[in-house]
């Protein structure tokens, strides 16, 4: 090729126009942004944090109704038992929420939100008064009252501020209501004179409503989980208590002399401080572009993914711990028990610290899997936790009953599950979902020995009471029973080793107990260390029972509520 040939070769290819090139993939490109964080969606969470008092009075009024003795101790006797006992609230509590946010205006977040806590909050006080007769002698009277939150929950609206895109501050308001118990007993003696000592109890529980309101803050975590620091201020109104009539003995005659009626009350409310973890579902967080003001609902698109198949087995064996609280009752030898008791009321007021020893192993392959759990407890309750509630009749000096029950429970399930479904958001495609059917056999074993102790020389021939060195040995026995059960297990992964799972199942039909549910939610993560594989996870657990046998005539059986906190740490193998 000539000189001049090459020289022209070269000016054509120069000439070429740069749109061309345009045309070619650049290595350079800048990746899209990441979509603009939003608080919108729908999410649930748990939460746990110690309630105060605000109003610490219970006030006891007493009227006379009928004086015949001849001092005149009608005054003395309703002035001695009137009067105003101080008595905190106090106490821990843990729960769960489920509630829906709204981001607009960029800024701004709207929401609702729903809760219930189970309470170990409880108060109560003692007061010992001396009162003179109009003539002569004197009134010495003895109170005891308590009271208790055995649950707390709300319905509120929340308005908040996007302080920073992760960080919103809020105030919130809205319906409050509670169950609460209201409980006292009242013993007095009139001296001079042939007149009996009586004592009286009683005990009132109500569902209450009211108002509550508060503020607080909440960080995003990560785009799923965010965490939250919260005060609020609730008030319950007020509840009353009618006790039985109060009244006077003549000892030879059995006639009464002198006669009372008296009533008690008291306002629930207080403060609480709590702190909380949410969990929002991506399905319910609409896509973002610049801002993270979003429309009020999502448009999901959901994608199919195919279930795992049968490869090598997978196992986990993992030892827990079950905060236990029990709420219910309790029948023994025909006698009905009130069993409210939290895991704080075990510790403090509890001669013994609780025992307690709780295991889970899984074993999986594909979409098969097994189960195995074992829980067992010993638990002593007593005071203000434990309560008779049927009365007394037989003794022949009705005397004050105070109660205290150790209870020792084994819980055994085992079964096996198969996945149904397994899908995948198109905007989350590292994370999944899926549904699983369970079923198994549930084994329960309770042994309960309860006691009362009476201030008087009786008997009981009733209940079956026989009385040492004045301690009443009321019954004790032990139930057991096995019970099928069906269920279903939601797996919700938000990446590799990191997963939320909730377990809901119900049994006993008949063929064991009545009917028993049980319910599961917690959040598990997968790490390593010193190429071990360890699971940790945290969470809350509920198992309600419902039993009854009866023997020689007399219903013995349990009607409670088990539920409390899980955390636990295990192996993967």
């Amino acid at each position: 090729m000539t000189t001049r040939a090459c020289l022209a070769a070269a000016l054509a290819i120069a000439a070429i126009p740069p749109a061309g090139a345009a045309d070619l993939p650049s290595r350079n490109q800048p990746a899209s942004p990441p979509p603009a964080f939003t608080w919108t969606g729908l999410y649930v969470g748990f939460n746990g944090g110690y309630a105060w008092t605000a109003s610490d009075p219970i006030t006891i009024s007493t009227v006379n109704l009928y004086d015949s003795s001849t001092l005149k101790f009608g005054a003395a006797s309703a002035a001695g038992a009137t009067g105003t006992v101080a008595a905190r609230l106090d106490g821990f509590f843990f729960g769960g929420q489920l509630g829906y946010n709204w981001q607009f205006a960029d800024r701004l977040i709207v929401g609702v939100e729903a809760d219930v806590q189970g309470l170990g909050v409880r108060g109560g006080r003692g007061q010992n008064t001396v009162y003179p007769a109009q003539r002569d002698g004197a009134a010495a009277t003895s109170m005891k009252l308590d009271r208790d939150l055995e649950f707390l929950g709300a319905a509120r609206g929340r308005l908040g501020y996007a302080v920073t895109p992760t960080l919103m501050a809020y105030v919130t308001g809205g319906l409050a209501y509670g169950g609460a118990n209201l409980s006292g007993g009242v013993s007095q003696n009139l001296s001079p004179g042939l007149l009996l000592s009586d004592t009286v109890r009683g005990d009132h529980f109500g569902i209450l409503t009211g108002w509550t309101v508060g503020g607080g803050a909440e960080m995003a975590l990560t785009r799923n989980l965010s965490g939250k620091l919260e005060y609020l201020y609730y008030d319950l109104g007020q509840l009353w208590l009618s006790n039985p009539s109060l009244h006077h003995d003549n000892l030879v005659t059995q006639a009464t002399i002198v006669a009372d009626a008296t009533s008690a009350h008291t306002r629930y409310n207080g403060h609480i401080l709590r702190a909380g973890l949410n969990y929002r579902f991506d399905f319910s967080s609409p896509e973002t572009a610049g801002s993270a003001a979003t429309p009020l609902f999502a448009s999901p698109k959901f994608a199919p993914v195919e279930r795992p198949r049968f490869e090598d087995w997978k196992f986990m064996a993992m030892p827990y711990l079950w905060t236990l609280n029990l709420n219910g009752t309790m029948a023994l030898r025909g006698e009905t028990v009130d069993v409210n008791g939290t895991f704080i009321d075990a510790l403090t007021r509890s001669s013994s610290f609780p025992l307690a020893f709780m295991g889970r192993a899984e074993a999986e392959n594909g979409p098969f899997w097994a189960y195995g759990d074992l829980v067992w407890a010993q638990i002593r309750f007593g005071g203000s936790a434990l309560s008779l509630r049927s009365p007394v009749a037989d003794l022949s000096v009705s005397a004050s009953v105070s109660g205290r029950l150790k209870s020792t429970f084994a819980i055994g399930e085992a079964g096996f599950g198969y996945e149904l479904a397994r899908w995948k958001l198109a905007s989350a495609p590292d994370s999944f979902t899926a549904i699983d059917a369970y079923t198994g056999l549930r084994y329960v074993n309770m042994s309960a020995h309860l006691d009362a102790d009476v201030i008087a020389a009786a008997t009981a021939p009733l209940l079956g009471v026989s009385i040492v060195d004045g301690k009443s040995v009321l019954s004790s026995g032990t139930l057991w029973w096995m019970d099928p059960v069906i269920g279903l297990r939601m797996r919700h992964s938000f990446a590799q080793g990191s997963k939320f799972e909730a377990r809901a199942d119900i049994g006993g039909f008949g063929a064991g107990s009545k009917f028993s549910w049980q319910f599961y939610g917690g959040y598990s993560a997968d790490f390593d260390y010193s190429d071990t594989h360890f699971t940790a996870l945290v969470g809350y657990r509920a198992l309600g029972m419902d039993f009854a046998k009866y023997i020689e005539g007399r219903e013995n059986g349990v009607n409670q509520v088990i539920h409390g906190p899980v955390t636990g740490l295990g192996m993967r193998f």
